[in-house]
């Protein structure tokens, strides 16, 4: 199920690619760790120093690796579970983020240019195969704000996915984009793991 998972993430970033030169980095998604010194307990980010006022006399100190990481880019902040892989690419005008789960993908887009949702779900339906895929309307609360959509329904080689693609900002010559990929259970229902990582996103996300 992995493999069909990150066969779909790549074509499906492959489509929506205006540009072969990619860079990568991994300076844009941090690991959160807890620091508790004595009784008190403290959240830190990598890479961030812990401030702690007033004189600790022997003070007991022990620190633990959260399990969830911390994105920071494409305007959005959010927290996501640690167990996902991270990749970026980036080229001019184009920028792609993908955190990728067991089941679930979640995918940043940030594209200059005109473009709207339609266009990407209909270039990846032409990929697929027309008698493959069906599509709906859809509305979703992110955080602070309701987000419109499509939701391209796929069925490939027995596994069924769906893909929930929103436009979160737009400006005159940008489009910024999220999209959640999940691998279905057999039954056609939506996996455990994109409903908890939904969640955690949906609670965490900010918008700049």
């Amino acid at each position: 199920m992995k493999n069909i998972i990150t066969i779909i993430s790549l074509l499906l970033c492959n489509v929506l690619s205006f540009a072969q030169n990619t860079e990568k980095k991994k300076s844009e998604t941090k690991s959160m760790f807890e620091i508790q010194i004595n009784s008190k307990k403290y959240e830190l980010e990598e890479g961030n120093e812990l401030d702690v006022k007033g004189e600790l006399k022997n003070p007991k100190i022990s620190i633990r690796l959260l399990d969830f990481k911390k994105f920071n880019a494409g305007k959005l902040s959010f927290e996501y579970p640690s167990n996902f892989s991270f990749e970026v690419e980036k080229s001019e005008g184009y920028k792609n983020w993908t955190l990728d789960g067991n089941n679930y993908v979640i995918m940043i887009f940030d594209i200059d240019g005109e473009s709207q949702v339609k266009d990407f779900i209909d270039n990846m339906i032409i990929q697929f195969g027309k008698e493959k895929c069906k599509t709906k309307e859809i509305k979703s609360k992110l955080g602070e704000k309701i987000l419109s959509g499509i939701q391209l329904y796929v069925e490939l080689v027995g596994q069924k996915l769906t893909i929930d693609f929103y436009e979160y900002s737009k400006s005159d010559n940008n489009s910024k984009y999220i999209a959640f990929q999940d691998a279905l259970n057999d039954d056609g229902t939506a996996t455990a793991e994109s409903a908890m990582t939904f969640k955690m996103i949906n609670t965490s996300i900010k918008y700049k």
